[in-house]
């Protein structure tokens, strides 16, 4: 078929040789525009993050706020207007969430344009970049290696296409697609290039909301979601009922209808925990923005939270230990002349359309020539690891890696390429096939030439690599170049235990893939499927983050409980992870584990904060609920407690660097400091009842004292939380401090206290000193059942999986 050169400078990335069908010229302009106008559009990608709207409206109508805004209504209507002071403090943190979460947002837009999809389209015989939103039906796109499908269609021209369609069937086995097959959308080109007419847009497309699934599925089984909502759900049950029953036994204790009210509506306002949800979503948000101003771009913000709890991280050689650009050193020549060899390599790089590095590299070394005329093409795809071309007249020619092309390396090739391979040099065999090349060697080709190409270290590869040394954070090296190359360029880099490297083309099935990750480092020759089985093994006793840029990779980044993906990486590759690296910078991981343990480090300290009072307000509430009398505490009386020891200081917290390692648990880690402080309250409230009864107080002496004491302890559970101290948290503590004890000192009448300097003094001093070693004693113990409740867990997962032991 006669070919037209195109105009490459019509395109935004340049596709050097790509030529185009003369039969083929697509839409013009105004066929475009009437599509455009009959909405046959491809419709927009899901956006993952949420819009300004959905964010006002969680942050404002959401079950909390409700609850909070009907108490508030009901403490009006018994003519009590200052204690629906409380309400606000919901308003003002609501406000505060919305604006942080809605300037979080805007700066993840603004960068997200960066990491959008394009596809390449055939318009008026010139080829154009355009968002995937912007593809409208009948358009002629062009695809080549490692392209995502964008939308249904059928093939049009293209030789050697082959197709994986693992993410919609499961399968990844490659499919050889002919002229006029179908191609779906979601599916990825993992060999040859093509051009094909779009026949389904929008929602008519197979795969419509594929890609959108494929980042959020991993993200349903978050730890820390499923805590807050299981926490909510028993709030809501728990709420009314209790509410209710506590609301009964105040007016039996009081016989006021305005005692009951406040006495019930102090109870639920502290057992409301509306400013940890509010936080954990801006803490979310916050920390999507802190990255995406890093050139980290998080396609689902729960993905933070994974992020935090990485143990190990599998990476390719190229792109991350090495920075993608390779270059040709040397052939060393059999049967072929230097002269010859530069013919057969410029015919051969002329006909084989693949843009990896390895092809740049030698397009580098050897100019194209367009002299001989193909019979048959054979493309470069990652699972087969050579291409070749059957020429008209000249036989037929294929490269690539050696252990795939011979069925038996000979001892001396094999002695030949050893050195280079210990140098962490790759190799390259060129080969003269004996007949019409298949998608098979079935036959011993001869050898012509050895290829020898250069990786280059990545500038800062040894101090990324020494970072995750420090943070306990094992490397496993996944590459499909030879073993004892990506071995000696990973202990080049530094990364520990390099040494240990296996051959995965020389291992059969069935594979014992838990013992192989166990003990060893580097993985060579690896077919995309075993790459899956690998991270799957893995994340058996580990969370694993994969990243990688190629098609390869798709399986693997999809399988891996975290998926970052480069920038200049295949479409699909992008497509299937939950992170993307926008400046394709593997030093940026350091960014990404940071950042994801500072959320949840923050977010565990805040939560513990927030459900002391929801966990002390729900005993109190059942304690006076049975014995009927009256409530210690009223709203306004709550405030400062809520604001000085819980409010103000999680805003603080909650956005503060902190970039500890992950340990143990998210409830284990609330309920070591929530639970010992919310029963030093339940303790001294308890004490307080007590002295009521043996030395006659008045209501107004008990509340005060309950409430100092709180208090007290509120601001112990905060100097707890905070450590590691520095000296803007000491000074935020000092500050906090001083602000709680001047309302009993100035603002006294307003919050209704009694005197503390009268008798009450030797009630509030020796229980001040006790609470302290009461909390003390209470942690001591919490922590150490934790740590047996650990220990007991595996042994019992030891029990159940010996290899644990090992792994």
């Amino acid at each position: 078929m006669k070919k037209k050169k195109i105009d490459v400078q019509t395109v935004e990335e340049t596709f050097e040789d790509v030529e185009i069908p003369s039969d083929l010229n697509g839409l013009t302009h105004s066929e475009v525009q009437q599509r455009i106008d009959q909405g046959q559009v491809n419709q927009a990608e899901e956006n993952l993050l949420k819009s300004d709207k959905e964010i006002i409206k969680e942050n404002t109508i959401n079950i909390f706020n409700i609850l909070n805004f009907v108490l508030a209504v009901f403490v009006l209507l018994v003519g009590s207007p200052k204690n629906t002071l409380f309400f606000g403090v919901v308003i003002i943190n609501t406000l505060i969430g919305i604006i942080q979460e809605l300037r979080a947002k805007h700066t993840i837009d603004k960068l997200s344009v960066l990491a959008k999809t394009k596809a390449v389209v055939l318009r008026e015989g010139r080829l154009q970049q355009v968002d995937q939103e912007e593809i409208v039906l009948g358009d002629i796109l062009y695809l080549r290696n490692g392209d995502q499908v964008p939308v249904d269609g059928k093939l049009l021209s293209g030789m050697g296409v082959e197709v994986d369609e693992s993410l919609l069937t499961g399968e990844s086995d490659r499919v050889q697609k002919q002229l006029q097959d179908q191609l779906y959308s979601g599916s990825f080109v993992t060999a040859g290039e093509c051009f094909y007419q779009g026949t389904a847009v929008g929602k008519d497309n197979f795969a419509e909301q594929l890609t959108s699934e494929a980042k959020t599925k991993k993200t349903d089984n978050s730890e820390l979601t499923k805590v807050l909502n299981r926490m909510i759900a028993v709030l809501t049950i728990v709420i009314i009922p209790v509410g209710l029953g506590l609301f009964y036994s105040q007016y039996q204790a009081s016989s006021s209808i305005k005692q009951a009210v406040l006495g019930t509506v102090a109870a639920l306002v502290s057992m409301i925990p509306e400013g940890l949800m509010l936080l954990t979503s801006v803490a979310f948000a916050v920390g999507a923005a802190n990255l995406a101003r890093k050139k980290v771009l998080v396609q689902a913000l729960p993905s933070i939270e994974t992020l935090a709890r990485v143990d190990v991280i599998c990476l390719d050689k190229t792109g991350t230990i090495t920075d993608g650009t390779l270059k040709f050193e040397d052939a060393l020549l059999e049967n072929v002349s230097e002269d010859r060899l530069r013919v057969i390599m410029g015919n051969l790089l002329n006909q084989l359309k693949d843009q990896n590095a390895t092809a740049k590299a030698l397009r580098d070394a050897f100019p194209a020539a367009d002299t001989w005329q193909a019979e048959k093409i054979v493309p470069f795809s990652s699972a087969r690891k050579w291409s070749g071309v059957t020429f008209k007249d000249q036989g037929s020619f294929a490269f690539g890696a050696p252990e795939f092309i011979f069925k038996n390396l000979s001892p001396e090739l094999q002695k030949k390429i050893h050195p280079y391979l210990e140098e962490g040099q790759r190799v390259l065999v060129l080969v003269n096939y004996p007949g019409l090349l298949e998608e098979e060697l079935l036959q011993e080709p001869q050898l012509l030439a050895t290829l020898i190409i250069s990786d280059n270290l990545r500038e800062n590869a040894r101090a990324t690599f020494g970072y995750f040394a420090k943070q306990d954070v094992q490397l496993k090296v996944i590459s499909g170049d030879h073993p004892l190359t990506v071995s000696k360029i990973a202990q080049k880099a530094g990364i520990k235990n390099a040494e240990t490297f296996i051959d995965m083309s020389s291992l059969e099935e069935p594979i014992d893939y838990r013992a192989l990750v166990a003990n060893t480092t580097v993985f060579g020759r690896v077919t995309p499927k075993q790459k899956q089985s690998l991270i799957r093994a893995l994340k058996v006793h580990h969370t694993v983050c994969m990243t990688g840029d190629g098609v390869n990779d798709v399986l693997a980044l999809r399988e891996a409980d975290i998926g970052v993906a480069m920038a200049n990486g295949s479409s699909a590759a992008r497509a299937a992870s939950d992170v993307i690296l926008l400046d394709s910078d593997f030093a940026r991981m350091q960014n990404v584990l940071n950042e994801g343990r500072r959320v949840i480090n923050n977010i565990e300290r805040v939560a513990s904060m927030y459900l002391v009072k929801t966990i002390y307000s729900l005993i109190l509430a059942v304690i006076f609920m049975i014995i009927a009398s009256p409530y210690p505490f009223e709203p306004v009386q709550l405030t400062p407690i809520n604001a000085l020891t819980v409010g103000i200081p999680s805003f603080f917290l909650a956005l503060k660097p902190s970039y500890e390692r992950i340990k143990g648990d998210f409830l284990n880690n609330i309920l070591r400091v929530s639970l010992p402080g919310a029963l030093t309250v339940v303790g001294a409230v308890i004490v307080i009842q007590v002295a009521n009864v043996l030395f006659d107080l008045d209501y107004q002496a008990t509340s005060t004292m309950s409430v100092f004491l709180t208090g007290c302890v509120g601001l112990l559970v905060l100097y707890k939380v905070s450590f590691p101290l520095d000296k803007k948290k000491i000074a935020l503590i000092a500050v906090l401090g001083t602000a709680y004890l001047s309302c009993y000192l100035f603002f006294r009448e307003f919050f209704e206290f009694d005197k503390l300097w009268n008798r009450n003094l030797f009630f509030v001093l020796p229980l001040t000193f006790g609470i302290y070693w009461l909390f003390k004693g209470l942690t001591f113990v919490m922590d150490r059942l934790v740590a047996w409740r650990i220990r007991w867990q595996k042994k019992r997962q030891a029990k159940k999986n010996p290899q644990s032991r090992v792994i």
